[in-house]
């Protein structure tokens, strides 16, 4: 094959995902803009005309509720940022820039809680603080005499287990940026006789500050978005968020499609907002760089006695985070009816919750195999695409490919109950009997999760050196064929990653599901809160304790293929 020839293969590429991209990401932002401009509803006539009208806007801006939910979206974002930022940063210091004991372990604990869904935390902490049937309750109330000192149905408990789900994801993203920084600045502010914590303060954190303001922004996008505990907290705490707004909206009785995509619409104006100001911090990132190529060798800050004392803490957090929802969880799932612990309630464990589970294979067990059936279909269609979108986006010269760009990266700032409303309005029109099935849940975890999967590949096809596609086009093969052969075996560590990231995350999405679940093909996080509504919570919890037990399998699985295919340390 020729060079032209060669051209011709990419460009057919490039228009075909184009093409998905469109239909994937395009088209259902579309139907939630449309929507929001029409009264009629969706599959009425005057639904496809070109008559557009604002009052859907006009009913949520002049209604108390929308103000409402607009104040209660911005404190909840607000304060649970303020939470977990400060929870992540300080583990992300203590992990990667101090000699605490056991660091390590802390750093792994942390990152381990990424896997467990958000929904299982909640309702743990729940069953934890509930007024009427929580433990810490009821051993305050032993203790002291107080009743139902801690109630965390309220604004407050919302904020503390949404800051407890997203400081893992701070951590994350800020280890980074502490590890790669120049560690001499602070032995000169060590130097000068500044202590550790205004060394943190005044040098450490100004350092970092691109990477601060971005993981600001990131964690404000996903405050907003959150749909798991504003659900099961918001609606007997009194606290509406648009979150809620628009499943409410969309699920009861009349259903009220128009003023659910004004919602809707904030929400997506809100994101957009926030992701805009994540790129602006990333674009001056430059006028922060310390790491040059002299003599750069991270080292630890010597916390002295003190190193005891963050140790303590740091396991003080990680236990609140993800070893006391988990032990509160297992206990309730060996009771016949849930209860304080007491001897009476020891004495009556057994297996009974999880021998029921298993007895009813269509409502508890059917819906496990679905989420497995979505995760590897969704996590293989992902990386498949992200893999092509990369390879033009970072290897190709051809017209168009930063279309490819913004398309994969723009569903990151589309809130799951947006995304899910938005495939289910598309799918009410067009005549593709998919409505129902795992097909849809499928397609919309795609476009879900393009973004991050993304940026999983990118890393690695950036180090691959263009003189091997070079190569192969010299020696005749279709393009097609030689990205096969040679850009995905390249890829295998990133695309492994990216992979085993999506198929994990199919268990744990709650909203998308939710929006889009029918009987036929319920996920895992749906019988969770179907449990909940039930008041199942001794089954819920047993079915929980699975679903971790399956997750921790999967993840075991991923690091071992990781460390198979991935680059190999040398001794």
């Amino acid at each position: 094959m020729n060079g032209r020839g060669w051209l011709e293969g990419q460009r057919v590429a490039l228009a075909l995902l184009v093409l998905i991209l469109v239909y994937q990401v395009g088209v259902p932002l579309l139907m939630v803009v449309w929507t929001s401009f029409k009264v009629a509803r969706p599959g009425e006539p005057a639904f496809f005309s070109f008559a557009f009208s604002i009052d859907n806007y006009s009913r949520a801006f002049g209604s108390r509720s929308f103000w409402s939910a607009t104040w209660n979206t911005f404190r909840f974002a607000c304060a649970s940022v303020a939470v977990s930022f400060t929870l992540g940063t300080f583990l992300a210091w203590v992990v990667d820039r101090t000699n605490t004991p056991l660091a390590r372990l802390v750093g792994i604990l942390t990152i381990g809680r990424i896997i467990i869904p958000g929904i299982l935390i909640t309702i743990s902490w729940i069953l934890m603080a509930s007024p009427s049937i929580g433990l810490l309750n009821f051993f305050i109330e032993a203790l002291t005499g107080a009743k139902r000192v801690i109630n965390i149905y309220s604004f407050w408990g919302m904020v503390w287990i949404h800051s407890l789900e997203t400081t893992p994801l701070a951590y994350l993203l800020l280890a980074a940026a502490l590890q790669s920084m120049d560690p001499r600045l602070e032995e000169a502010s060590a130097a000068a006789g500044a202590g550790s914590w205004s060394t943190l303060k005044r040098v450490s954190l100004p350092l970092v500050f691109p990477a601060v303001g971005s993981v600001i922004m990131l964690l404000l996008i996903y405050s907003v978005e959150n749909f798991e505990v504003p659900l099961l907290l918001g609606g007997r705490a009194n606290v509406r968020v648009y979150t809620t707004e628009v499943f409410f909206n969309t699920s009861r009785t009349p259903t009220d499609w128009g003023l659910a995509s004004a919602y809707a619409m904030a929400i997506l104006f809100l994101s957009v907002i926030l992701l805009a100001l994540y790129f602006r911090l990333l674009r001056h990132g430059e006028r922060y760089q310390t790491v040059t190529g002299k003599d750069f060798r991270p080292r630890r800050i010597d916390l002295g006695p003190w190193r005891f004392v963050t140790c303590a803490i740091s396991l003080l957090l990680v236990f609140v985070i993800t070893g006391l929802p988990f032990l509160v969880m297992l206990y309730a799932s060996f009771l016949p009816r849930y209860q304080a612990p007491t001897l009476t309630a020891l004495q009556s464990m057994d297996l009974s919750n999880y021998r029921e589970i298993f007895d009813d294979y269509v409502y508890h067990l059917q819906p496990l195999w679905n989420s497995t059936l979505v995760g590897l279909g969704a996590a293989t269609a992902v990386m498949l695409l992200v893999s092509a979108v990369s390879y033009f986006v970072n290897k190709s010269r051809v017209r168009g490919r930063k279309l490819l760009d913004f398309f994969g990266f723009i569903p990151i700032a589309v809130p799951s109950v947006v995304l899910g409303t938005a495939f289910l309005w598309f799918y009410l029109l067009v005549p593709v009997p998919i409505l129902g099935t795992l097909t849809i849940i499928g397609l919309a975890y795609v476009t879900r999760y393009m973004a991050v999967a993304l940026r999983f590949v990118s890393t690695s096809m950036l180090q691959i050196h263009s003189e091997l596609e070079e190569a192969a086009a010299v020696a005749g093969g279709a393009w097609w064929t030689n990205f096969r052969r040679i850009y995905l075996p390249l890829l295998r560590p990133g695309l492994t990653a990216g992979w085993f990231w999506v198929m994990v995350h199919a268990y744990r999405e709650l909203t998308i599901a939710m929006m889009l679940a029918r009987s036929n093909n319920r996920t895992a996080a749906v019988v969770i809160y179907d449990l909940w509504e039930n008041g199942s919570f001794e089954q819920l919890s047993a079915f929980g304790v699975m679903l971790f037990a399956l997750l921790i399998v999967l993840v075991a699985l991923a690091q071992s293929i990781s460390q198979r295919f991935g680059v190999r340390e040398q001794m």
